[in-house]
C-alpha cells in the first residue's frame, strides 16, 4: 500500500516539473526587441544638390577689327571699371583713312556752300526775269546733287570713326579679366577672342530638381524663399552666407526630365569665381514632426509598415505615409500619432499578432 501512495507521489511530482518547463519554453518563446514610443520634434529637414556656379554677367570680349595689338592694358585676374581701356589695337591706317575722309567732307561741304550762293544769285534774277525757271531748277538740282554729296562724305567719316573706337576695346562693366591670349605687337583677326569678363561680386548657383519632385515640392510650397539656402564649397566648407532662391526656368528640359533653378548669393570679395562647383544644402523648418528610424519600417509591394505594439505587448502591422527621407530616418505624414508605440528593429522575425516582450 505504501508503495502504491509513493508511487503516486511520483507521478504527481513529475507532473509538475513537466508543466514548469513547458512554461518556461514558451516565455523562451516570447521574443525581446527594442520598443520605440513615438514624440513629435521640431525638426530641420535639408536636401543637397549638385550646383553650377556662374558669375551675375560673364561675357567675352572679342576684337571689332583686325591690325596689331597696339598695346594691353589690363592683366589676367585683374578687377576693371566699366569704361575702362583694356585693349589698343593700331589704328595708323585708319588714322589715314580719316584724313582722307575729313578732306572729302569739307570739299563737299564746300560745294554745297557754292551751289547755295548760286541758287541764291539766280532766284534774285529769277525775281526779276533775268533768268529763265529751267535755269533756276538746274541749279537747284545741283545744290540737291552737292548736300547728297555731303552727306554722303559725312557718313563715310563716320563709318572710318566707328572702327576707330573699335580699335579702343574698353570694359563694359566692372568685372575681372581672364585669361589673355594676346601680347603687345601679337596680329588681331577680325572676331579674335581677347578675353572674358566677369561680374563677381554677385554670383548664382544653378541646380536642377526632377519634374515629380518640383511639382510636389509646389503642391507643398517647400521651395521659397523661407528656406534657408547653404553653398557648400569645393573644400567641403559651408560658404559664410546665405542664399536667396530666384526665379526657376519657364521649361521642363525634354532630354533630362527636369527643371533648373538658381540660388543668387554675395561674393563682394571676389572668392568664388566662375565655373566653380558645389553643393547646396537647402533647408526646411518642419515643426511637431514625426521622425522615427528606417530600421524600424519594412516595405510590402511599394508600400512602407511598422509593428505598433499594443497595451497587452502584441505587435500589428500598420501602413504609414513617408513624407520625406532624411539620411537614415523617415518624416512620417500618417499613420502615426504621438504615444504610439513601434517595434524598433528584428521587424524580420516577427509575425502579425505576435506577443513581445519589451527589451529594456
Amino acid at each position: 500500500m505504501q508503495i502504491k501512495y509513493w508511487i503516486i507521489g511520483l507521478v504527481a511530482l513529475l507532473s509538475v516539473s513537466s508543466c514548469g518547463k513547458e512554461n518556461a519554453a514558451k516565455k523562451d518563446d516570447v521574443k525581446a526587441v527594442p520598443v520605440l514610443t513615438i514624440k513629435e520634434k521640431d525638426t530641420l529637414v535639408s536636401n543637397q544638390f549638385v550646383a553650377d556656379i556662374q558669375a551675375k554677367k560673364n561675357i567675352e570680349i572679342h576684337s571689332r577689327m583686325s591690325g596689331i595689338m597696339q598695346h594691353v592694358y589690363a592683366h589676367e585676374g585683374q578687377f576693371v571699371k566699366r569704361g575702362q581701356l583694356l585693349f589698343k589695337i593700331s589704328d595708323a591706317e585708319l588714322q589715314i583713312d580719316l584724313l582722307k575722309a575729313n578732306a572729302t567732307l569739307k570739299q563737299a561741304q564746300a560745294d554745297v556752300r557754292i551751289a547755295e550762293v548760286e541758287v541764291s544769285q539766280l532766284q534774285s534774277l529769277f525775281n526779276k526775269n533775268f533768268v529763265a525757271k529751267n535755269e533756276l531748277d538746274m541749279m537747284k538740282a545741283k545744290l540737291s546733287a552737292a548736300q547728297a554729296r555731303r552727306s554722303y562724305a559725312d557718313a563715310e567719316r563716320k563709318a572710318v570713326l566707328q572702327k576707330v573706337s573699335f580699335t579702343n576695346i574698353t570694359a563694359p562693366f566692372d568685372g575681372v579679366i581672364d585669361v589673355i591670349p594676346f601680347k603687345d605687337g601679337s596680329l588681331v583677326e577680325n572676331g579674335s577672342l581677347l578675353t572674358t569678363l566677369s561680374y563677381l561680386d554677385q554670383i548664382y548657383a544653378y541646380f536642377s530638381i526632377p519634374e515629380n519632385l518640383y511639382f510636389e515640392l509646389q503642391k507643398n510650397d517647400k521651395l521659397n524663399n523661407s528656406n534657408k539656402i547653404e553653398l557648400v564649397l569645393p573644400n567641403g566648407a559651408k560658404y559664410d552666407f546665405n542664399g536667396v532662391l530666384k526665379t526657376a526656368e519657364g521649361e521642363i528640359d525634354q532630354a533630362t526630365g527636369s527643371i533648373r533653378y538658381k540660388v543668387e548669393f554675395p561674393n563682394a570679395d571676389r572668392l568664388i569665381k566662375h565655373g566653380t562647383s558645389g553643393k547646396l544644402v537647402i533647408s526646411d523648418f518642419q515643426p511637431k514632426s514625426i521622425i522615427i528610424p528606417q530600421k524600424a519600417t519594412f516595405s510590402i509591394q511599394d508600400k512602407v509598415y511598422v509593428f505598433v505594439v499594443d497595451a497587452a505587448n502584441k505587435v500589428k502591422m500598420k501602413n504609414i505615409t513617408i513624407a520625406n527621407t532624411l539620411r537614415d530616418s523617415y518624416m512620417v505624414e500618417s499613420g502615426l500619432k504621438t504615444g504610439d508605440r513601434i517595434v524598433l528593429e528584428g521587424t524580420q522575425a516577427l509575425r502579425d499578432g505576435q506577443t513581445i516582450r519589451v527589451k529594456k
